[in-house]
């Protein structure tokens, strides 16, 4: 589990095939990671990968077939500084958001305007069901990083990024049509699973308190 709050970048140093399609991703290890251990988990752009080896300069991890579908980690050039984040600890301050590190989708990046205290960017998901899940005032993971959305819509969403998020990781470097991997909150994850298995649906009455009373979601 992670909090989506960036402390560290990692650059990429080489990526070959592994396994059964696998990707190999060597990553440069940072100078205060002395404590990371093999089979530490590791979130790399969001992404929850394990250390399946290590150097006193560099981590190696190993993305199956299935993350490479998922994630963009292909099209990732050498060189290129990615979001690293250790798993957290119990007891540890979560000053973002709980982050399980297991990528739903791509989101693209959509428009780029400046607004009063930072910059608003809006993203359309390839998967549209998860834009139920992606509440006003709720939280969601783009490459990783803990954001607030700000709206939602039919096919897209909003957050704005202030300078301390620009200036403390990669996201500022995207530009429109640019892809990010995209997590959302977990709790909206389970109710809507909850919802789905059970056959409510929002276009039988839509979402409200006495639903989820007859859920037992409160």
């Amino acid at each position: 589990m992670f909090t989506g709050l960036i402390r560290a970048r990692a650059k990429l140093l080489r990526k070959g095939t592994g396994r059964r399609g696998s990707l190999v991703m060597v990553l440069e290890r940072p100078k205060d990671w002395s404590e990371v251990r093999l089979g530490d988990s590791i979130a790399i752009h969001g992404t929850c990968l394990t250390v399946t080896s290590l150097d006193e300069n560099a981590m190696h991890f190993e993305a199956t077939e299935e993350t490479r579908k998922r994630c963009r980690f292909d099209t990732i050039q050498t060189g290129s500084l990615l979001h690293v984040e250790r798993a957290m600890c119990l007891g540890d301050r979560i000053d973002g958001h709980l982050v399980t590190g297991h990528v739903d989708s791509l989101a693209k990046v959509v428009e780029i305007s400046q607004v009063q205290g930072g910059q608003r960017w809006r993203f359309e998901p390839e998967e549209v069901s998860l834009l139920p899940m992606l509440a006003p005032r709720g939280s969601v993971a783009l490459d990783g990083v803990s954001l607030t959305i700000v709206d939602g819509g039919q096919k897209s969403f909003s957050v704005v990024l202030v300078p301390e998020t620009l200036e403390a990781t990669e996201l500022g470097r995207l530009k429109v049509n640019d892809l990010v991997h995209i997590e959302v909150d977990l709790l909206a994850r389970y109710v809507a699973h909850q919802i789905g298995f059970t056959g409510e649906r929002r276009d039988s009455g839509g979402i409200d308190l006495e639903m989820l009373k007859r859920q037992g979601l409160v």
